[in-house]
């Protein structure tokens, strides 16, 4: 992420710089604009996150491994972490989209903590072109990826479908509230739950790297990646629920 942001106030400047060279600028926003994906998400950050992926018994927590496929064709890893069977059907399952860079296992003492405090099940779904899964990842993408894994536990008879929670920290959180403002998708769930996320890339883009950055125009940005749109058919205090 601080490299997108860096790369906007290298824009910012060189487009004061350049201005009276149409071709010049042209040439640059294209390359702005294709870059976007590379320099947003962060997959093989720290080292080996697309190779060592820790997993829940390092924490004593049972899971097994699952695959699912998207409608696009790419397979994404996942944990299904499940209370006791005598239980696991009456307890509200989380669907867990994690922040950028890394993997999902390392996010796994968080999840340690919703797990035994909480006492729900849990889905930890890693995004197209992280850890395990395959595919490169896209705003489009990892929307796509998160509707495939509704999907996925909606094939399991081991949970109450009526008690679907998802949550989204940071980059999950953008991914959350897309698919809550859903008219299908934002049906099947109980709730939502967003930590840490941001309004979008663009407003963040003028709070962390200069208020002219602003002026870049909203077309320029391949991911848009806005959070805060709420949908009206939904309480915001009863069904929705952020996080600082």
């Amino acid at each position: 992420m601080l490299h997108f942001l860096l790369l906007l106030w290298r824009l910012h400047d060189f487009f004061a710089l350049c201005f009276h060279s149409p071709v010049c600028v042209h040439k640059y926003t294209i390359i702005f604009y294709y870059a976007q994906d590379l320099l947003l998400y962060h997959p093989d950050l720290p080292t080996h996150s697309r190779i060592y992926i820790p997993i829940p018994t390092i924490h004593n927590l049972p899971h097994i491994t699952v695959s699912i496929k998207t409608p696009d064709d790419v397979t994404l890893h996942a944990f299904w972490i499940s209370q006791p069977e005598e239980r696991c059907k009456s307890v509200p399952t989380l669907l867990y989209f994690h922040g950028n860079a890394g993997n999902m296992g390392h996010r796994m003492q968080n999840v340690w903590g919703i797990y035994h405090h909480l006492h729900c099940n849990i889905l930890m779904v890693e995004y197209r072109g992280y850890g395990l899964s395959t595919g490169v990842p896209t705003e489009r993408g990892l929307v796509t990826d998160a509707r495939a894994a509704i999907d996925y536990l909606h094939t399991r008879h081991d949970l109450d479908h009526s008690q679907l929670i998802l949550f989204g920290r940071s980059l999950g959180g953008a991914v959350v509230v897309d698919v809550a403002a859903d008219a299908v998708y934002g049906q099947k769930l109980m709730c939502a739950i967003v930590e840490n996320t941001f309004s979008s890339i663009p407003e963040m883009a003028v709070e962390l790297v200069h208020p002219s950055v602003k002026y870049i125009p909203n077309l320029l940005y391949k991911n848009k990646v806005g959070s805060f749109f709420v949908p009206t058919k939904w309480s915001l205090t009863s069904q929705f629920l952020f996080l600082p």
